[in-house]
């Protein structure tokens, strides 16, 4: 009798550990793989995720790595602009560390069920060093309704966390079946 309220479709976790400048330095290459790792374990296509729950903590190192990893992902199978949108619940309640990740997954899984996209507050200008108007990703600044899927499919997101150390994981999630 419980509540569903999202189903996780995939999921991947992988650590780049030795592969990375320091200990702290977050590394694009692991990042777009563990999102390309939970992608295949979904069997969705990077078309069908409408949201990304980023682990976002508005660093200058840390976002740009992150928005171009997840890119990486994403263009490895489709070159569409701006149909994504992304947030990170930083924006609402701050970084809650250890617990950030379980944080997104349940704002995204919220989100799925009652069919919104809440807002990325306090966001007035990208970081220079991203480029969202040549990646699948837009930054959205008001609570939206969250349109249907293409082809009937359900609503997808996909939600990031990262770890100090190179801990990375990432999950499918989609709307849970009626």
């Amino acid at each position: 009798g419980d509540t569903i309220w999202a189903a996780i479709k995939g999921f991947a976790v992988n650590n780049d550990g030795s592969n990375k400048v320091s200990y702290s330095a977050p590394s694009v290459g692991a990042q777009a793989e563990v999102v390309a790792l939970a992608q295949a374990m979904a069997d969705v296509h990077p078309e069908t995720i409408q949201y990304i729950e980023a682990h976002g903590t508005g660093t200058n190192l840390g976002d740009p790595i992150e928005m171009t990893a997840l890119t990486n992902a994403f263009r490895t199978q489709t070159a569409k602009k701006q149909f994504c949108a992304v947030g990170s619940v930083k924006t609402n309640i701050g970084h809650l560390d250890n617990a950030a990740g379980v944080a997104g997954l349940i704002k995204t899984a919220l989100a799925l069920n009652y069919r919104q996209i809440p807002a990325s507050l306090h966001f007035e200008k990208a970081n220079p060093k991203i480029d969202f108007d040549n990646s699948p990703f837009y930054v959205h600044t008001a609570l939206k309704e969250w349109p249907e899927n293409i082809d009937g499919l359900p609503r997808r997101a996909g939600v990031t966390s990262l770890g100090m150390g190179g801990t990375n994981a990432h999950v499918i999630v989609e709307e849970a079946p009626k």
